[in-house]
């Protein structure tokens, strides 16, 4: 008989928490996680080097104190009806140090969830410490994994690398096997896992790693689309090594639905104002077919992500189904936010009229506009309020600092209205709690644009001193994405990025915003984010993504240097 997660933590008198944060239990009971049997632990015969059976490696994702979530893939030509699936655990990599295994009955392994396995073992490590893992697939043992759990108590420092956008059809992972040979823990993955497109639109000429869609399409269309995407990408070699040898903590923008995607409110369905369900008249933008899409998109990320999240199956709406935002504590030191802004985002304001129309409207500080919708927006404001760790961070997807065209600091037209300055009073709300509760420490960790950007936070974007302390909140790092094609890509491809974004380009970023103290967004690669209990490192690396050769060097972009005493931001050698 097979004993659930749930059973067995309740047997051991453990209470359920909240689902939105990791240091309780999955609040599914869906079977996105696979129930288990403790104590087998049988012997393998050969490491699967190739991945013939393992196809896409292993995984690990969401460390709690006690626990993480072992993810991995059975190639379906090598699945057999009724065979069970086996972990092991231990302190050392050689596997002498046993501290868990067991049975993963073969009912939870089937193509209903596309042959993927995750196993959530909260409850069974210990608190700050480096596990090794592996599965057994009859006679085969799947290479050996990494995986971290959160400290607990005083601690004095800690190093992560922090990474987004990596669309794989016209980019090699490269940074990918550097971040596999770091001296980290812990990666924070900021969204972009995957793209939607069987070509990154645009850059048809520079393919070197096209997706031939089931659908046939040029975008994800279903469940089927989007699993091959994630197959396909999970392949590469690069990020198969990062993901066995650090753990995981990953959220989701747009492209693991579709470009600039949010809720249409009025119609309680997806919106995806470029995707074919929406402009094709084949299919009539029809309510039903994007609510699909959006399952179709949540139901592929559940399978192909290591993360714990609540998940309920029985629900019909997309806001029921699948609730991601988490929270993370490291010991004293840090406590990590990730949010999702997708989910539950209104429509990007200021793109329905003409030129002229859109020039001058102000639908972007309406109280309606919400990014994150009130309940996930009470919870982290709640959580970044009330914490007690050193270090307060929040894992978010766009843009928050203000990137406009101004005037002596009266902003005359915003460049990205996808960012936060379409939610502008959403943002004040966030950013008026922080510094109304003297929050200290706050540091925001954003993906999306492609660009390495680092940036003061503000209450008020018009009052131009980066030295009034009563305006200031806090810091924003943004790391360069791992491949996918940057602003200079897209110039270079003589692709129109509006004229805001093109005089932003050419030296004008500084000046019209002066909180930005860096901005380039010519580069590819990924940060390491350092916290002491004092002060913090990022380090911007430079990875070439154009040829084939994770060996490629690395190069340090610039290092930033951080103290929060006195919200100073500066450029170290």
């Amino acid at each position: 008989m097979s004993i659930s997660r749930r059973t067995f933590v309740q047997a051991l008198g453990l209470t359920l928490l909240t689902p939105f944060t990791v240091r309780s239990l999955a609040g599914s009971t869906s079977g996105a996680y696979a129930d288990f049997l403790l104590g087998a632990s049988p012997q393998g015969l050969s490491v699967d080097q190739q991945g013939q059976v393992f196809d896409l490696s292993v995984a690990s994702g969401d460390p709690s104190e006690t626990g993480v979530i072992l993810w991995t893939h059975i190639n379906p030509d090598s699945y057999v009806q009724g065979q069970s699936l086996f972990v092991q655990v231990a302190t050392d990599d050689s596997f002498n140090q046993e501290v868990f295994s067991a049975e993963v009955l073969a009912e939870n392994i089937n193509a209903e969830r596309d042959y993927t396995i995750n196993l959530d073992i909260e409850g069974h490590l210990s608190p700050g410490n480096r596990y090794y893992y592996r599965f057994i697939y009859g006679d085969v043992i799947s290479r050996t994994g990494r995986c971290f759990t959160l400290a607990t108590g005083n601690l004095d420092n800690i190093k992560m690398a922090v990474v987004t956008c990596q669309d794989y059809t016209t980019g090699f992972y490269n940074a990918y096997n550097h971040i596999a040979n770091e001296d980290i823990q812990f990666v924070i993955h900021l969204g972009d896992f995957i793209y939607e497109y069987a070509k990154y639109e645009g850059f048809e000429s520079q393919i070197i790693h096209p997706m031939n869609l089931p659908s046939g399409e040029t975008v994800a269309m279903d469940l089927t689309d989007y699993r091959y995407i994630y197959r396909e990408y999970r392949k590469d070699r690069n990020l198969q090594r990062a993901m066995e040898n650090h753990t995981f903590i990953i959220t989701w923008d747009d492209h693991e639905t579709a470009d600039n995607a949010y809720w249409d409110y009025d119609r309680d369905t997806l919106g995806v104002p470029h995707h074919p369900y929406t402009t094709d008249p084949r299919f009539g933008n029809n309510p039903d077919n994007l609510r699909q899409l959006r399952r179709d998109a949540q139901k592929a990320w559940i399978e192909y992500v290591p993360a714990r999240v609540k998940v309920n199956e029985d629900a019909s709406h997309a806001f029921e189904y699948l609730s991601l935002y988490r929270s993370f504590r490291f010991g004293d030191l840090l406590e990590l936010y990730m949010t999702d802004s997708r989910t539950y985002r209104t429509k990007e304001p200021c793109k329905d009229g003409n030129a002229w129309q859109n020039f001058w409207c102000t639908d972007y500080e309406n109280k309606s506009q919400t990014m994150l919708g009130h309940e996930q927006r009470d919870w982290l404001i709640n959580g970044l309020t009330t914490s007690t760790a050193k270090w307060k961070v929040w894992g978010n997807q766009t843009l928050l600092a203000q990137l406009a065209g101004t005037v002596a600091g009266i902003e005359l037209v915003y460049a990205n209205y996808d960012a936060w300055d379409g939610y502008q009073w959403e943002r004040e709300k966030i950013m008026s709690a922080v510094k109304d509760s003297n929050v200290s420490n706050f540091v925001v960790l954003t993906g999306d644009l492609h660009t390495s950007i680092t940036s003061y936070l503000k209450v008020d974007y018009g009052n131009i001193n980066n030295w009034d302390y009563s305006n200031l909140v806090g810091v924003e790092l943004m790391t360069p994405a791992i491949s996918s094609p940057n602003l200079q890509d897209t110039v270079d491809q003589n692709i129109d990025v509006g004229s805001v974004f093109k005089a932003l380009l050419n030296g004008g970023v500084q000046v019209n915003n002066p909180h930005i103290k860096d901005f380039n967004s010519a580069i590819h690669g990924y940060a390491l984010l350092e916290f002491n209990q004092n002060e913090l490192f990022w380090t911007v690396y430079n990875i070439d993504k154009k040829t084939d050769n994770p060996d490629t060097t690395k190069k340090v972009y610039k290092k930033f240097h951080y103290e929060p005493v006195d919200m100073w931001l500066t450029e170290q050698d």
